[in-house]
């Protein structure tokens, strides 16, 4: 498998903003997998038993944690007769000449912490991993996970100068298409719709593109509000966290879809986080988007109005807040 990335200029002029060629040899597709806790256990697992890699690198700093986690792997594996190759490490020196690098490495949301709370200490985990990862993994797709996730998508393409992604709002799609469909009692599949914007607290429910049964959602709301439905996406996550400590299988189901996506030239349309530059500044902002060997065109251009209004809105407070904070890191990095 081969990525070819382009310039942010060709970006702003392609609908298409990075493309690969698959070689479609049994899906020979290497993974790998930076940091290995709770989310990026539960992320590898599902996609060794989806079956979409035939190599898997797991990286983590903590001693023995990649090892061990690789042991469980291969007990799991061999109930269903799995093949794939895993390999667990504490050197990055290992993570060489893969297709598709995914970044949970960072600190935790804990209880009452904003993602943003998190910036300084996981960007400069970032800055390492942008310095370490693209010399040994030439035209590595880059899938950022870890939290303040479209910020940290920002500064590691800052530093590194690959093409990266985030999940971006694909979680908020899920969750607003779960509450409605538990809400107006249909199956989630008669659910569909997209969030956009910045990932967390700041999501942009777009209106336009909601429909249950195929009609609009104000023609079947039956006393669901829209504020409720926002409501909604922009508070489980931290109600989940406060309870279970942290937001887990949802994540890392939606994750796995996007690598099914891409591994499998999918073409699916998914909320995910691509760069964009304004103000001269690289940020990620997310909206519906063509996921598959080729990721773009998003569906930006055909929303209506009211709907990039808003979401023309959230790329500038995302900006005035990253902005922000990438001035005071790069201070602080300079100390």
């Amino acid at each position: 498998m081969e990525y070819k990335s382009r310039t942010i200029m060709n970006i702003e002029k392609s609908l298409i903003y990075f493309r690969m060629h698959i070689y479609t040899c049994d899906n020979m597709v290497k993974i790998a997998f930076i940091g290995v806790g709770k989310i990026g256990q539960t992320i590898a697992y599902s996609v060794i038993f989806d079956g979409l890699a035939s190599e898997v690198i797991l990286y983590d700093i903590i001693p023995e944690l990649p090892e061990k986690f690789e042991h469980e792997l291969r007990h799991a594996m061999a109930t269903r007769g799995l093949s794939t190759e895993v390999i667990g490490t504490n050197s990055l020196d290992d993570v060489a000449n893969v297709d598709i690098i995914l970044i949970m490495a960072g600190k935790p949301r804990k209880p009452g912490m904003s993602r943003r709370d998190l910036f300084v200490d996981n960007a400069k985990i970032q800055i390492d991993l942008a310095k370490q990862l693209p010399p040994k993994n030439p035209g590595a797709l880059y899938i950022m996970v870890a939290n303040p996730v479209d910020m940290m998508a920002s500064i590691f393409m800052r530093f590194s100068k690959q093409f990266t992604i985030s999940t971006g709002d694909t979680v908020e799609t899920m969750r607003m298409r779960s509450y409605i469909s538990k809400k107006l009692k249909v199956p989630v599949t008669k659910v569909t719709g997209y969030v956009a914007g910045e990932h967390g607290e700041d999501a942009v429910v777009l209106w336009s593109t909601v429909k249950v049964n195929g009609k609009p959602f104000e023609e079947i709301a039956k006393g669901l509000t829209k504020e409720e439905v926002e409501n909604y996406v922009k508070s489980i996550p931290g109600e989940i966290i406060r309870v279970m400590g942290g937001t887990t299988w949802g994540p890392a189901t939606i994750i796995k879809d996007i690598v099914r996506s891409v591994v499998l030239n999918e073409g699916r349309v998914m909320s995910i986080a691509t760069p964009r530059t304004y103000q001269g500044e690289i940020i990620h902002i997310s909206v519906p988007t063509v996921v598959g060997a080729e990721i773009g065109p998003s569906l930006e251009g055909v929303l209506p109005e009211s709907d990039r209004e808003r979401l023309n809105k959230s790329v500038e407070d995302f900006y005035k807040v990253y902005k922000e904070n990438l001035d005071h890191l790069l201070q602080v990095i300079k100390q």
